[in-house]
């Protein structure tokens, strides 16, 4: 780390966002620091200042209010994967960010710092866009909510700016009925970072699929999910052809990379794979 890299550990997000300010761009914010360390060892990173969220008040409970669970910026993925609400309210939230890395891992990073780092390979992106996520950023100007739609623009980019901090992340409670399932794939360790990860939602009405929902992570830039091909699925029972067709279109659509956990070829016959088995398994248990 260099001798001129400043730390700062300020006691309200105003202090915070101020600090930003005076930085500039030379600043960065550290919440659980596993993605930052990684980047300032590799030299990818040069700033001049680090504002950690540490010692602020407020940031890492777990509420709901008003029809949503509020996730505080600083709770981590542990508390995520265990918490009894989570768990109750939206099962498929507590088991995407239950298999992230390890343990070790999800004892220290935190709901804000995987949004704002916008890393394409990491689980919980995909799971927040199926989910119809919203992120909560405070600035000099107030406060907004950022849709996961519009919040990951590309590697390592988001709708945050530069004078913006992540305070929480708010997911609405998805109507009674509805089920969900992740499916994970890594071409490595167990504890390897996903080739591609499928979140899927599905909730039936009078035996006919009432909604779909399906996102695709770490298979390119950003998160995807194509309403066109959910709507396929859409009062029909979700057996037969359908189901192979919408695989079959995601594949198809989404702009696989290139990376040393699979290329573009073969992460589309994965994306294929497991979009067809997170309907499947999200259809059965909304059936069940």
């Amino acid at each position: 780390m260099p001798h001129s890299l400043a730390f700062f550990e300020p006691e309200s997000v105003e202090q915070a966002i101020a600090l930003l300010a005076e930085h500039g761009g030379d600043a960065k914010v550290v919440a659980g620091a596993t993605a930052i360390t990684i980047m300032l060892r590799q030299r990818l990173i040069a700033p001049t200042a680090l504002v950690s969220l540490g010692r602020i008040d407020g940031l890492r409970e777990i509420r709901e209010d008003d029809g949503m669970l509020v996730l505080g910026a600083l709770v981590t993925h542990r508390e995520v994967e265990r918490s009894a609400l989570v768990r109750r309210r939206i099962p498929i939230l507590a088991e995407t960010f239950g298999l992230v890395a390890n343990v070790r891992v999800r004892n220290v990073a935190t709901v804000g710092g995987v949004v704002a780092e916008a890393d394409y390979a990491s689980d919980p992106p995909a799971a927040l866009l199926a989910l119809d996520a919203e992120i909560e950023a405070r600035g000099p100007d107030g406060a907004r909510r950022i849709a996961a739609a519009e919040f990951f623009r590309g590697f390592y980019e988001t709708a945050l700016r530069p004078d913006e901090i992540v305070t929480a992340v708010r997911v609405p409670v998805p109507p009674p009925g509805t089920q969900g399932a992740y499916e994970k794939f890594v071409t490595r360790s167990t504890e390897d970072r996903p080739c591609v990860g499928v979140a899927t939602l599905v909730r039936f009405d009078g035996g006919r699929c009432a909604d779909l929902r399906v996102a695709v992570g770490a298979a390119a830039e950003t998160p995807r999910r194509y309403p066109e091909l959910e709507a396929l699925g859409r009062g029909t029972t979700l057996r037969g052809d359908v189901v192979p067709t919408i695989a079959a279109g995601y594949a198809s659509a989404t702009d696989a990379l290139d990376d040393m956990r699979g290329s573009a070829h073969y992460r589309k016959t994965i994306i294929e794979v497991l979009v067809r088995r997170g309907i499947e398994r999200a259809a059965a248990a909304a059936r069940g």
